[in-house]
């Protein structure tokens, strides 16, 4: 499924649930059912959540810090020709791997930064941070796609937010929601590793007709369900600026 439509699935979904349980509505509950939605393919380096927080233009800041970098291997480290030539032209050559490889290694930096940050300072960010790095190493549709992983987040969320309930509430259910519109594809999603079972309703298939097909009438759903809680049903009152 691709990205926009787990962004809109997930995210009407979860704040009209999350409405039914009259818990209150705020931008932040909103915000997190967002990131929610698209979280579990951020090990997806050409993901949309991935490609919206490392845009190309990082992606092209981190080739000229690599080339810079490679040049000063070469300089400070002359005395230890040709060694030093070779570290500069294995640092020069990463400069020109794939988009792919190097989103995914400025992820790993950031994912760094965050938790060194985390450490020193804020909790939030470590958490943050190591986020970034398991995402920036682990398969596509791995650990991400777990209902450990959306145990995790939704303990982030609550432990960041517990005077929020909205938070973790429509952000755990937008992550889980994620998982089951992937479970409509034939590849499934194995939500319990190591046990070899997988959740698959073979609805779809990327790429092909019948994704367009289950993606279209899957938001059309939503917005009939979104329609129906917070306007026929009156939960547009739950929203609220502060919980």
């Amino acid at each position: 499924m691709k990205g926009s439509s787990h962004l809109v699935i997930s995210t009407g979904v979860s704040l009209a649930v999350t409405a039914l349980l009259h818990t209150s509505l705020t931008p932040a509950a909103a915000i997190a059912a967002v990131v929610g939605s698209l979280l579990p393919d951020l090990d997806e380096p050409n993901g949309l959540l991935a490609n919206r927080t490392f845009p190309k233009p990082a992606i092209r800041v981190l080739q000229i810090v690599l080339l810079l970098a490679a040049a000063a291997a070469v300089w400070f480290t002359r005395t230890q020709y040709p060694w030093n030539w070779g570290a500069g032209a294995v640092v020069g050559l990463a400069a020109f791997a794939s988009t792919r490889w190097l989103r995914q290694l400025l992820m790993l930096i950031t994912g760094g930064a965050l938790t060194v940050g985390g450490v020193l300072y804020d909790p939030r960010l470590a958490a943050a941070g190591l986020t970034l790095v398991v995402c920036a190493l682990v398969p596509h549709r791995g650990f991400t796609h777990t209902l450990y992983a959306t145990g995790l987040w939704t303990f982030a969320l609550y432990w960041m937010a517990n005077d929020n309930p909205g938070v973790w509430q429509a952000g755990g259910i937008s992550y889980l929601l994620h998982l089951l519109a992937d479970a409509l594809s034939k590849r499934g999603v194995q939500l319990l590793p190591p046990l070899p079972w997988k959740l698959c309703i073979p609805l779809m298939r990327s790429g092909k007709s019948s994704a367009a097909v289950v993606e279209t009438v899957a938001i059309g759903l939503t917005f009939i369900l979104a329609w129906i809680v917070f306007v026929q049903m009156g939960q547009w009152r739950l929203w609220t600026l502060s919980p």
